[in-house]
């Protein structure tokens, strides 16, 4: 509802202001992607409040609501002159209700079943840093205490912690969720949106394509199995996490990569109906939407401003040079905002690292294009289609598909020789590329798919549905067999699914410490094999950890991302740590400490734990 009100009041004023109001084409489906990427920029422009204001928006559970009741009562308030009624029938909502159900029962079954679809490893950092700006922190400097700066797009914990405020008793879990349920929903209408650019009616179809169509690792497997580890793949890349099919991306949990691509989709539209329409106002917005996903993800804001680069060169002579300061000029500036005081520090702090440990297993492109199953012969239908028709949103959309090519090039080429890309190889990475060819592969298939539709229609109209319904079937058994199997590994707590074990229950040791700290404290990690508890404890409450042990992070262990400050950090290490206000400790041990210097207790791994003042415990 309140993205909703944005996008009213948003194109309300574009319509108003130009003599030709919005773009032709832009449905209920356009309206209600763009209304996600307004909910992005709203909590994006919260996040500018806070970091102005020291922390002074997320750290109040006030501020928030009062901002979007402020939105909703202007919604309401204002009249609606851009869209009027979407004019669609109950009978056309129920495919796309179908769909979602679907949908539903592939990818959201297990968390239902299990009970959290959350995964340690990235999203346990991703909680960490939300839970910083939620208790103060202007912008999520990480665990590292002292030496922490920020050197990770923040969009992705703006959403989580806009969604945290916004409903009152959820935390970093519920949002995970959250995520989970808007990119599973997202994302197939960012295929719909950008399919109805190429082939009239091609919404749904590529929604389908994007969704549901995975590969033929049934064939081998001939059970319910997943592999959750990529370099543990029995059937090619497809039943596998990280696959280059992404309908996998769609399983939880949710990364900011995933909203990345989601915002990316609605740029590509955005960009689109801005070169087709030459219309400065909505180029500018197509231009901040480029910026917003370089808040969320930055090797996908490389591709989102190489496409609005080929927008301004795709456009009239007479109308480049404008569209080039529309296009361009605010996917850099909003970009820039994250970007900026990142490009300082590591000035200053002398160069980034590379903290990635190990980077995803790059398929070869057999493999990985044998993944898409039926897709691939459909979005090579779809491509010949727009090629024939020449027209400008295909001629669009066709340059995406070069730039993404061009992209994947690259990224073979950082892997053979080995560039580092000042400590981000990840931003030149195969495993960035494949999930944007996959988007555009499922547009150009939706198109194919609706226009053999068509012309099995024209031929037999009882014949068609059963053909294309046999294809989806067919294409989504992969999948069937592969959500059952999720299931299981979450339920074993196996592969980091971990979060539905007793140690994270809502009256565990975890939660109850978590509630006493923050990131203004230190907590010491244990030094034996629990040592992982302090991490844990930076996830629920942002409190800096001192001596965490990785074994893939020799001395720099927590993972600082500036050449300098790490070099401080293992120097502060070598000579005994951190000051420390808190420290975990099993209650068995705690003999003789004041009762007072005890703040929190309760169950960890079987036994009673209790959290102390560190002075009291020396």
């Amino acid at each position: 509802m309140l993205s909703e009100f944005i996008l009213h009041w948003a194109g309300g004023h574009i319509a108003r202001r130009t003599p030709t109001g919005l773009p032709e084409g832009l449905g209920l489906p356009e309206q209600l992607l763009f209304a996600i990427v307004a909910f992005v920029a709203f909590s994006a422009s919260l996040m500018v409040l806070h970091a102005l204001s020291r922390g002074a928006v997320f750290s109040n559970p006030v501020v928030v609501p009062a901002l979007g009741v402020a939105i909703l009562a202007a919604g309401i308030v204002r009249p609606r002159t851009a869209g009027g009624g979407h004019g669609l029938s109950l009978r056309a909502w129920i495919p796309a209700v179908v769909l979602g159900l679907v949908l539903m029962a592939i990818f959201v079954a297990p968390v239902i079943a299990v009970g959290s679809g959350v995964r340690a490893g990235d999203s346990s950092l991703h909680m960490g840093w939300t839970e910083q700006m939620l208790r103060g922190e202007s912008v999520p400097p990480g665990p590292a205490p002292e030496l922490g700066r920020n050197a990770y797009p923040w969009g992705f914990h703006a959403v989580m912690a806009t969604m945290i405020r916004l409903v009152p008793a959820t935390g970093t879990f519920i949002a995970q969720e959250a995520m989970h349920l808007l990119f599973l929903l997202g994302l197939p209408l960012g295929c719909a949106c950008l399919a109805r650019r190429l082939y009239s009616g091609a919404g749904l179809a590529a929604a389908v394509c994007g969704s549901l169509i995975a590969g033929f690792g049934w064939v081998s497997a001939r059970r319910v199995d997943f592999v959750a580890t990529p370099l543990e793949a029995r059937y090619g890349a497809d039943m596998v996490v990280a696959s280059p099919n992404s309908v996998y991306e769609l399983f939880p949990p949710a990364l900011p990569r995933e909203l990345g691509l989601l915002i990316l989709a609605a740029a590509g539209v955005l960009i689109v109906l801005a070169v087709r329409s030459e219309n400065l106002r909505f180029a500018l917005i197509a231009g901040a939407a480029v910026g917003i996903v370089g808040l969320i993800s930055l090797p996908f804001w490389i591709t989102a401003i190489a496409w609005a680069a080929l927008g301004v060169a795709l456009s009239g002579a007479g109308a480049r040079r404008r569209m080039l300061g529309a296009l361009i000029g605010p996917g850099v500036l909003v970009f820039g905002i994250w970007a900026g005081p990142v490009a300082f520090n590591y000035i200053r702090y002398g160069g980034f690292i590379n903290v990635t440990s190990q980077l995803g297993v790059e398929w070869p492109l057999p493999t990985a294009l044998a993944a898409w199953g039926l897709l691939l012969p459909l979005a090579l239908a779809g491509i010949v289609l727009a090629w024939r028709s020449g027209t400008t949103s295909a001629r669009v959309i066709l340059s995406f598909v070069g730039a993404t090519v061009v992209l994947m090039l690259l990224a073979r080429a950082r892997s053979e020789f080995d560039w580092d890309l000042v400590g981000h190889p990840t931003a030149l990475h195969p495993g960035r590329v494949w999930p944007v060819a996959h988007l555009l592969g499922s547009a150009f298939a939706g198109a194919g798919l609706a226009a053999g539709f068509m012309w099995m229609k024209r031929r037999s109209e009882f014949f068609a549905p059963i053909a294309v319904a046999a294809l989806v079937i067919v294409g989504s058994i992969s999948l069937w067999l592969s959500s059952p199997a999720l299931t299981e590994i979450i339920k074993k707590h196996e592969d980091s699914w971990l979060y539905t074990r007793e140690e994270f229950a809502p009256d565990a040791f975890i939660h109850r410490a978590a509630e006493q700290l923050g990131p203004d404290v230190v907590v010491q990690a244990p030094q034996d094999e629990n040592n992982v508890l302090g991490f844990w404890l930076f996830q629920f409450s942002g409190a800096r950890i001192n001596g965490h042990s990785d074994s893939r992070y020799p001395g720099n262990e927590l993972r600082i991302r500036y050449e300098d400050l790490a070099h401080r950090y293992r120097e502060v290490m070598a000579s005994g740590g951190f000051e420390v206000d808190y420290i975990p400790m099993p209650a068995s041990e705690a003999a003789g400490i004041p009762e007072d210097a005890i703040v929190a207790e309760g169950p960890f791994r079987g036994e009673r734990w209790v959290l102390v003042h560190a002075p009291a415990a020396e």
